[in-house]
């Protein structure tokens, strides 16, 4: 019992380097246009796996985005449990999803490479079959690990009576489609340490096997597949409590996503090289204002790359050009700021935004075929921002956090009563719920 005692105040004090402790969600920071890993948050433990030691009993319901056809897409539910077995074995997580998440993200709309408009996930598997999640601390070390899978298939099991494909991983054409909807296997492990009585260090790699395979019969026959590589974030951040009402978060990520594949067939074989890769390095500091309040001020340098080869080469026909793209953003930096307030006791509002200073996207590649095959380069160079607002409502210990549309502060009743509201149908763009105890 003693040691139960120690281990909840260790606990206690990690959390309290940051101002403002809160079990909120994803769109608790979407309503405040924050980077998830620059601030205390649940959300934490997607990237940064060790993080699950320093939560309470938890359970969430992401209750979806608003589509353009005024339905929901992208729930899940889960639970973060520290207290099964009395916490000697650690704390748990599980969480099940509609549609598979970005890596290290907690939904499938969240960027890998917050700001950036390359620093996506491609992966587009709308299956997530499950998300494990495990943590222990020791002393002023806690140790983290993930487990996610993402799966679906479809075999015909007596070829050549229907003119059905068979697929592993995609339900879609050979060609693109096949290439970004892969079956996931991942693995994420995730350490920290309190290195001084005010800072904690904390990193973080996550791991994933993403496969494929499409089969076509008949004419052209052959087989369409993954050509393996690696997928993989490396991440490190620490938080510095510079006095007691601010705290400095430096945070640095690197990721690759290796989308090569190859085919196989009656008329031939080829591959093609396809990765994303990129970069951010940011610092922001969180202060604690008025009434428990919370103010964030920071900004990120970040790079996206993109290495493409097109395949000409296709199993019903003969090969021709392999053209290559490659497409690099920078940003250099994007500022953003965030204030989140409580109104009062069942109410909080919460906005933020960011400004990109200078923004480049360079693209060089190839355009026409044969004799009118030239090499083309395209370069945008702009300053762009972003804006969110969002609210919590508290109704004991159950907190409903929304992304507010983008006008509804200049229409609220306008938009409750049409429902037309940024072209959403809605006034929240989306809605979270969580019950801690």
């Amino acid at each position: 019992m003693f040691n139960r005692k120690l281990s909840t105040l260790a606990v206690v004090a990690s959390l309290s380097l940051l101002p403002v402790v809160a079990m909120a969600s994803t769109a608790r920071l979407e309503g405040m246009s924050l980077p998830g890993d620059y601030t205390m948050d649940y959300t934490a433990i997607y990237s940064w796996p060790a993080s699950i030691t320093g939560l309470g009993n938890l359970v969430y319901g992401e209750l979806g985005n608003v589509n353009s056809s005024s339905g929901t897409d992208d729930r899940a539910m889960g639970a973060v449990l520290p207290n099964l077995w009395d916490g000697r074995y650690g704390a748990w997580a599980i969480h099940l999803r509609e549609v598979t998440p970005g890596l290290g993200q907690g939904d499938a709309s969240s960027n890998v490479n917050p700001g950036t408009i390359g620093g996506f996930d491609p992966n587009s598997n709308a299956n997530q079959s499950f998300d494990i999640g495990w943590g222990k601390k020791s002393g002023k070390t806690a140790l983290g690990v993930t487990l996610s899978r993402s799966f679906n298939s479809f075999r015909d099991e007596v070829p050549g009576l229907t003119l059905l494909q068979e697929h592993d991983g995609a339900f879609t054409s050979m060609g693109l489609g096949a290439s970004l909807r892969r079956n996931i296997f991942g693995v994420g492990v995730g350490a920290s340490t309190e290195w001084s009585e005010n800072s904690t260090i904390e990193g973080a790699i996550l791991w994933q096997a993403r496969t494929y395979e499409e089969s076509v019969t008949g004419p052209g026959a052959g087989k369409l597949e993954d050509d393996g590589g690696a997928n993989y974030m490396l991440a490190l951040r620490a938080m510095h409590k510079c006095t007691p009402t601010m705290t400095l978060v430096p945070v640095f990520k690197y990721y690759a996503f290796d989308l090569s594949d190859k085919a196989s067939g009656t008329a031939g074989t080829g591959s093609w090289d396809n990765t994303i890769k990129g970069w951010q390095a940011g610092l922001a500091g969180n202060w604690a204002i008025g009434s428990n309040d919370l103010f964030v001020l920071g900004g990120t340098f970040a790079q996206n790359k993109i290495d493409q080869e097109f395949d000409h080469f296709g199993l019903a026909g003969a090969t021709g050009l392999n053209d290559t793209l490659t497409a690099t953003e920078t940003v250099a930096p994007m500022v953003f700021m965030a204030l989140e307030t409580q109104v009062n006791s069942w109410l909080t509002i919460r906005f933020g935004a960011n400004k990109t200073a200078w923004h480049t996207a360079k693209i060089e590649g190839y355009t026409g075929a044969g004799a009118t095959h030239t090499a083309e380069t395209f370069t945008l160079k702009d300053s762009p921002f972003g804006m969110s607002t969002g609210a919590c409502v508290k109704l004991g210990s159950l907190k409903f956090d929304a992304v507010l549309a983008d006008r509804f502060f200049n229409n609220p009743f306008g938009d409750l009563v049409a429902g037309e509201n940024s072209n959403t149908g809605a006034p929240f763009s989306k809605v979270s719920a969580t019950y801690n105890w």
